[in-house]
């Protein structure tokens, strides 16, 4: 059904006062257009991103309906006295604090956080690293981050902001440490809206001890690791160090250091720790030098040769693990995110490396059923939900992340 069908319809239910445009299926061309004429004969006015409200609708009407759509919940307020704005009905106390803004006839929603305080919109200040977050800022990261549906997430995703302005101020003479992983898409690149627990980061080094012999290469690999970790620490002094991390002995390319903090808000979900994942491996493809918050310019690695990586990963580890590595549902949902993102010479690229066989073996493996209950428990544990096929509001569902690798894996004449 078109699209402008699909809005008819809608308008046509009783009781409706708004419209989502991730409520209407189809090309977003189409939907857009649809609801753009709409708007030019009347029907409708644009309040909001992506929120579209009948023209004579009132707003506290409207936010009641189309809130729990976008994935919060309305909770119970008491009645406030002396505050005459708040008597008009604009404002809600919801589950976590919202810079959402829906205005209509001039008069703004405003929201309130569970405990009671306002929060509109305004820029989030730099936050110092030697403290852990306070209280309001964990509010802001809330408000900011739509991925943070639980206090604790916000927390630690301040953290590992934190760990990552750390990181830019380290530099080494022996090795150049360039940002990769889904920290990297989320944070830089801004393909993705994951929450991310952990920093990846790929060792560099320079090409004498590259191209040297492999004691050297990994006695150096060390020592650059060890002086970040002790970096990390001086920049974040509340972070307690643990034995937990690993060395691969085989070939000494990888090293983990993780650090343990005592937040504030605790969550059983959430696991109070920071964790640092160094590895040594080839670049396929030059950096990305991108402007940073404390240097000039940071050095990333490029997100087609991050896809790479995790075209291999669902070709080795995936496959075959269906009960077990859970979390590996977040390669495809990668994929399928940043896969308008490569580059032509990068797909030819992964065509040579990758194994038809492989491939097909990983899709037959992702279509069990079993690993779309996987993803979605994933993304509720992550703070993605609600899980929705526009990018907008949340992260896309399991078919549309499943339709977006095989159509790759088609691109690339691996499957037939």
């Amino acid at each position: 059904m078109p699209p402008a069908e699909q809005l008819d319809r809608l308008l046509a239910e009783p009781g409706r006062h708004a419209v989502l445009s991730h409520e209407l299926r189809g090309p977003r061309s189409a939907v857009y257009r649809a609801l753009r004429r709409r708007c030019a004969d009347g029907t409708l006015a644009r309040i909001g991103r992506g929120v579209y409200a009948r023209k004579r609708a009132r707003l506290f009407d409207v936010v009641p309906e189309i809130l729990p759509k976008l994935g919060y919940t309305i909770l119970p307020r008491p009645p406030v006295r002396n505050w005459s704005f708040k008597s008009g009905g604009n404002v809600w106390r919801i589950d976590r604090p919202c810079t959402r803004l829906i205005l209509k006839h001039g008069v703004e929603a405003v929201f309130e956080s569970p405990q009671g305080k306002l929060y509109k919109h305004g820029r989030v200040r730099p936050m110092p690293t030697n403290r852990l977050p306070t209280p309001m800022e964990v509010e802001r990261s809330i408000g900011t981050v739509d991925r943070c549906h639980s206090y604790a997430r916000a927390e630690k995703d301040l953290i590992v902001r934190q760990g990552l302005l750390a990181w830019e101020r380290f530099q080494h003479p022996d090795a150049t440490l360039a940002l990769e992983g889904g920290t990297c898409l989320t944070a830089y690149h801004r393909l993705t809206r994951r929450y991310s627990e952990d920093i990846d980061i790929r060792v560099i080094m320079v090409d004498e001890l590259e191209d040297g012999p492999a004691e050297r290469r990994i006695e150096a690999f060390r020592a650059v690791s060890a002086a970040f970790a002790r970096h990390v620490h001086r920049e974040i002094p509340y972070l307690e160090t643990t034995r937990k991390g690993r060395f691969r002995k085989r070939d000494g390319g990888f090293e983990s250091h993780i650090f343990r903090y005592r937040g504030r808000l605790p969550h059983d979900e959430v696991q109070q720790g920071l964790k640092l994942e160094l590895v040594q491996a080839p670049n396929r493809l030059p950096l990305d030098w991108e402007e940073g918050k404390v240097r000039p310019q940071v050095p990333l690695i490029r997100p087609s040769e991050i896809a790479m990586g995790k075209w291999q990963a669902l070709c080795t580890w995936l496959a075959g693990r269906r009960y077990t590595g859970g979390d590996y549902v977040r390669h495809p949902a990668d994929l399928a995110a940043i896969s308008g993102a490569l580059e032509p010479l990068v797909i030819e690229q992964m065509a040579r490396e990758l194994r038809g066989p492989a491939v097909a073996q990983a899709l037959r493996e992702l279509h069990d059923p079993l690993w779309a209950a996987h993803y979605e428990d994933y993304l509720r544990r992550m703070g993605t939900m609600p899980i929705l096929d526009d990018q907008a509001f949340g992260y896309i569902s399991w078919p549309r992340a499943l339709r977006s690798v095989a159509r790759l894996a088609l691109k690339l004449e691996l499957v037939p």
